[in-house]
């Protein structure tokens, strides 16, 4: 069996130019579609409901370079501060904007307590409801975060298919048997939601090893049950399963599964253009920002000041970028910086490699 060494060597990981334009084309689908649905839709008299799909392919992306980064890190600390540096700084931000906003339109709906629950991404442990909609993927991303930190906590990174393999299982059987447990599903499904997800990132996983070309040929066997369990996944979790078809999702899974083929075999260099780059440099924070407000501005254009529903979306559209490039450039990046010179200054510069490893975040 090839192993290798985890902890041995810490060379910076190349820089996926392809993903970044990835997470640009993921991020304006999820745009488009929440400004397309709903009372939007009924206005356009069509919507994008395929766009809720990109959120699978953000997972996808989340598995492979998540697991490159924390390949390359020297102990559990590092991974935590270089996590903490790169979601909460502009989150914090973005999730004050959304609050803002809110307290304007709803102010009924908003107190300092669901506040405070929200800046920890994790609201609904708190009994809380999410200030934006689009804040639930983060909960899931912070819980894989904890399952791939205790694989290499417990120095087991070296057994990362059979592990994932394993979870894909038991995950499949804990949804197949819910008949017998109904309370108890229902609320692990809803505070862990990584349950209705992790193969999407376990496949992330099984790309980043063939592409590194480790144990090739049983990873390409582990990502058809992986494939099928995401499948199975259409209706047991996620907002998908109320916007598209069981064989659309499946039909969409599978493109994006195909795109990652075409990626580890460089068939996607064409995608790393200016526009698609800059989208992906700025898709965290469009992913938070775009949301509550942006669908409070369209609202607000066509019903009270009656501008047409086109425009109404292309001027959101255009002021959610502009605001989340200046996010991205005065609070994300300085934000990061900051954290991690003071992080460095007590353990040395952990920070070597390039910031490869977003995704949705």
């Amino acid at each position: 069996m090839y192993t290798y060494p985890i902890s041995e060597s810490h060379a910076a990981p190349a820089r996926h130019k392809e993903l970044d334009a990835l997470r640009g084309l993921a991020a304006i689908s999820i745009v488009i579609f929440h400004f397309t649905i709903n009372n939007s839709g009924k206005l356009l008299g069509w919507e994008f409901s395929y766009g809720v799909t990109a959120v699978d392919i953000f997972f996808m992306i989340s598995g492979f370079v998540i697991f490159q980064s924390i390949g390359n890190i020297k102990n559990w600390q590092d991974f935590v501060v270089k996590r903490f540096a790169r979601l909460y700084p502009a989150f914090w931000y973005c999730m004050l904007i959304t609050a803002f906003v809110a307290v304007l339109m709803e102010p009924h709906a908003v107190n300092p307590s669901r506040i405070l629950a929200n800046a920890t991404m994790a609201a609904a442990y708190f009994g809380m409801e999410d200030l934006d909609g689009s804040y639930w993927t983060l909960l899931v991303e912070l819980i894989f975060y904890l399952w791939i930190l205790a694989i290499f906590v417990s120095n087991r990174l070296n057994f990362i298919e059979q592990i994932g393999a394993v979870c894909v299982l038991l995950i499949v059987v804990f949804h197949a048997m819910r008949p017998f447990y109904p309370e108890f599903y229902q609320f692990l499904i809803r505070k862990v939601q990584l349950l209705n997800h992790f193969p999407l990132f376990f496949s992330g996983i099984l790309f980043y090893q063939i592409k590194c070309g480790r144990h090739i040929l049983r990873n390409i066997i582990l990502l058809l049950p992986t494939l099928l369990a995401s499948f199975y996944l259409h209706d047991k979790g996620g907002t998908s399963q109320y916007h598209i078809s069981f064989i659309g999702h499946c039909i969409a899974i599978t493109l994006f599964h195909a795109v990652f083929v075409l990626f580890i075999f460089g068939k996607l260099k064409f995608l790393a253009v200016k526009p698609l780059l800059m989208l992906g440099n700025i898709s965290y924070c469009l992913y938070l920002i775009h949301q509550y407000v942006g669908l409070q501005i369209i609202t607000k254009l066509t019903a009270d000041f009656g501008v047409n529903i086109y425009l109404a979306i292309i001027f959101t559209i255009t002021l959610c970028i502009c605001t989340a490039t200046l996010i991205t450039r005065y609070i994300e990046i300085p934000g990061y910086h900051l954290i991690k010179n003071w992080y460095s200054s007590l353990r040395g510069n952990i920070f070597h490699q390039p910031d490869n490893d977003l995704a949705i975040h």
